[in-house]
């Protein structure tokens, strides 16, 4: 299994156009049937809005077929591309394995989200640390992750508290922090 972070960026103005439409037209074409939504977040920074999503699939090939099929929907491909893709300023997305049970109930707990940049080859040291943490019960973790793409040497947090986990961490490791703002999903 894998899951799918995806993140967009916007202009305030952007964002509202952008939102109604996701509302709208991405999430009743999509459903569960291209993915499995695990959660929706936002976060404003400045002048700028990140909208962050989180997607699961049984597999790579099944993500690339999953895909494959859904760009073949004359809604997905002719209403919901061409006007949401204009709204855009900036798309990235990472693809994640997930390390012990992520479920939508801890997620839907999640409020930051903590990115572990560490130095070659110290990212499985890092997710063993959080393990003892989270059997340890010392830190409300909703979900933790290795990055596949596009830094293997990332590590994927996502806390209901503001502080990342304390950890002995190795020199040269950065930890960057968003709060995340949950958002409702319209019913689907």
């Amino acid at each position: 299994m894998i899951d799918e972070l995806r993140e967009y960026h916007f202009t305030p103005d952007a964002w509202h156009t952008y939102w109604a439409l996701f509302q709208d037209l991405c999430l009743p074409i999509r459903r569960d049937d291209y993915g499995v939504l695990l959660g929706l977040w936002h976060e404003q920074v400045g002048d700028t809005v990140y909208f962050r999503h989180l997607w699961r699939y049984d597999s790579l090939d099944a993500r690339a077929q999953l895909r494959g099929e859904l760009i073949k929907l004359d809604a997905w491909r002719n209403e919901f591309l061409p006007q949401a893709g204009a709204q855009v300023s900036r798309q990235c997305l990472q693809v994640l394995n997930p390390r012990g049970a992520i479920g939508l109930q801890s997620l839907a707990l999640a409020r930051y989200l903590h990115l572990y940049r560490c130095p070659t080859g110290k990212a499985a040291a890092l997710i063993e640390q959080l393990g003892t943490v989270a059997q340890r019960a010392r830190h409300s973790l909703c979900g933790v992750w290795a990055t596949e793409f596009s830094d293997p040497n990332q590590v994927v947090v996502m806390t209901a508290q503001p502080d990342a986990p304390a950890l002995d961490l190795h020199p040269g490791t950065a930890i960057q922090t968003h709060r995340l703002q949950p958002l409702g999903v319209a019913p689907r």
